[in-house]
């Protein structure tokens, strides 16, 4: 099926039931455990087609025994439940007896059955439990900008890829198909510290045949530190201008060589954490709030002036603010790599709200022949992808590199808008102005709405407690 297929209305109605029937379950669970129950119906549906464990048709057919019963005992013989620790609902020390979910965990099963066994009906569970239940920055990454990571990260065949904050495992596994369809297989790694993110990661990432190393349970990585063994490639959309990160314990880490992170604000600190985190020739593309490129802030500041005379930033993408539904904040992608490459004294910019959009339903995302365009410019221009004389960043409108002169000039502000507009000249306009004053006022909100939605996950854990 097409991806214009499945963006047609009729499309829509082949799984709308089964959606109907997850918010029927969601009506008598909490959302996490409705969703991560949804998530074991379509993992077993989708292996049962392999014949591969004889309970699994017993599950579905008629029978006196609890369905809830029924599916905790075949879920934990399954081989990503195993891999990954995953817990069957009655393992989950949950109030909440079986009784009361069983009907409405039947009806999703049965829903689940008139489809054929197909993947991509995760996604769709993905995307509606990011839209509906995501708050501020915490929400599932699309397979739109998941492909975009993949292909700036451009990994090959035989390297390490790690996301220290995977969420639901799409950059991991988009990066695994980009190799795979090139003819190589990477080794896949990540952590998340959301339960329900890192359940969601390890059934994604086997119902589409990738093994990925995500810990024995959910991490704060930040806080644990880098890994035993550095990656070759690491794609990260960590929380933006994250608050609460740990600076009072950790103003002492080893991983600061640029400069302790300020408090209140863990952009600088991810960026180091990451490349901490990467071998001696090993790149990373992590998305930033559009703030961390020219904050006023003198530790910002220093840190990115640091990064620019080391050599460690590739190019920097300008993203629209219509990719985020949760997120107000405009934001940005940074390559960052370590080692030799081309063109070390310059930094590539691209503004990618320049770029023309296609629209899905009530989505919009990048056209594809736009997408492409931007990733063969930035993978010629890391050596990572052949030559083919179309690759120049000056042949577009919306691209363009400048010398660590003019940046230095500019004062190691590395917003895109100010070299890509007017020729690249490093005068700030008006225009970019107010956009930098919008990025900022954007911030305050999504530090008010984090706020706001602190006191509401408060208020929702104590009512969920009261009723079971």
């Amino acid at each position: 099926m097409t991806q214009e297929e499945w963006a047609n209305e009729e499309g829509r109605l082949k799984y709308r039931r089964v959606l109907r029937a997850v918010e029927k379950l969601r009506s008598v669970a909490d959302a996490a455990t409705t969703y991560r129950l949804a998530f074991q119906v379509v993992y077993l549906h989708c292996w049962s087609r392999h014949g591969s464990l004889a309970e699994v048709d017993r599950l579905w057919g008629p029978g006196s025994e609890s369905a809830g019963a029924r599916l905790g005992a075949v879920w934990p013989r399954t081989p990503v439940a195993r891999a990954h620790s995953l817990a069957a609902y009655r393992d989950e020390d949950v109030s909440r007896p079986f009784e009361l979910i069983d009907p409405a965990l039947r009806e999703l099963i049965a829903e689940v059955r008139q489809l054929d066994p197909d993947p991509r009906l995760l996604d769709v569970l993905l995307d509606t439990y990011s839209t509906r239940y995501a708050r501020g920055d915490d929400y599932f990454t699309s397979n739109d900008l998941a492909y975009l990571f993949a292909g700036l990260a451009a990994p090959r065949g035989g390297e390490s890829v790690r996301d220290p904050v995977c969420g639901s495992g799409r950059l991991l596994r988009a990066a695994a198909q980009r190799a795979r369809a090139q003819g190589g297989e990477v080794r896949l790694s990540g952590a998340d510290i959301n339960r329900t993110a890192r359940y969601a990661a390890a059934v994604n990432l086997a119902l589409h045949g990738f093994l990925a190393d995500l810990g024995k349970e959910g991490a704060d990585t930040l806080r644990a530190g880098t890994s035993p063994i550095p990656a070759d490639v690491i794609v990260a959309n960590p929380p933006v201008n994250q608050r609460d990160w740990g600076h009072g314990e950790l103003k002492d880490d080893w991983r600061w060589t640029l400069g302790v992170p300020r408090p209140g604000n863990a952009n600088f600190a991810w960026v180091q954490h990451i490349l901490a985190d990467l071998t001696p020739q090993g790149r990373a593309v992590v998305l930033l709030s559009s703030g961390a490129a020219h904050s006023s802030n003198s530790t910002d500041g220093l840190i990115r002036r640091g990064l620019l005379e080391n050599g460690l930033v590739v190019g920097v993408v300008a993203l629209p603010t219509w990719l985020f539904p949760h997120a107000s904040a405009s934001t940005a992608l940074w390559l960052l790599a370590k080692g030799e490459r081309p063109h070390s004294d310059q930094v590539l910019f691209a503004d990618a709200g320049k770029l023309p959009a296609a629209k899905e339903g009530q989505r919009r995302h990048f056209a594809k022949d736009s997408a492409e365009r931007l990733l063969q410019i930035f993978g010629e221009w890391q050596g990572l992808r052949r030559r083919e004389g179309e690759g120049d960043p000056e042949s577009v409108p919306w691209c363009r590199a400048a010398r660590y002169e003019e940046i230095a000039e500019a004062g190691f502000d590395l917003t895109p808008a100010r070299y890509v507009r007017n020729g690249g000249t490093a005068q700030l306009h008006s225009s970019d102005g107010d956009r930098n004053r919008k990025a900022e006022l954007y911030e305050c909100m999504d530090r008010s709405a984090a706020a706001r939605n602190r006191v509401r996950d408060a208020l929702e854990s104590r009512h969920d407690y009261r009723i079971g």
